[in-house]
């Protein structure tokens, strides 16, 4: 989804997105995940500092058209409600 579909859909998200809490990148990398039904998944992620916390926000996510992108879009399809 783009910013420009979430800020015209969402009030919240637009009040969210204009405090700019997410400072800058604190570090990112790959990880590899051992899913039981779809194996290997190797997700990149990128950990952002919340400024005025202690805390961060992990975004993980996989490279398109790769293997694991193909598995996340197979595990999303089974969890989408019927």
């Amino acid at each position: 989804m783009k910013l420009e579909e979430l800020t015209a859909g969402s009030e919240r998200f637009r009040r969210l997105w204009a405090r700019h809490d997410v400072a800058a990148r604190a570090g990112g990398g790959v990880r590899v995940f051992q899913h039981p039904e779809l194996g290997e998944l190797a997700l990149r992620y990128e950990k952002l500092a919340i400024s005025g916390t202690t805390q961060s926000l992990v975004v993980y996510h996989a490279e398109p058209g790769s293997p694991s992108a193909r598995s996340l879009a197979r595990l999303a399809r089974q969890a989408a409600p019927r």
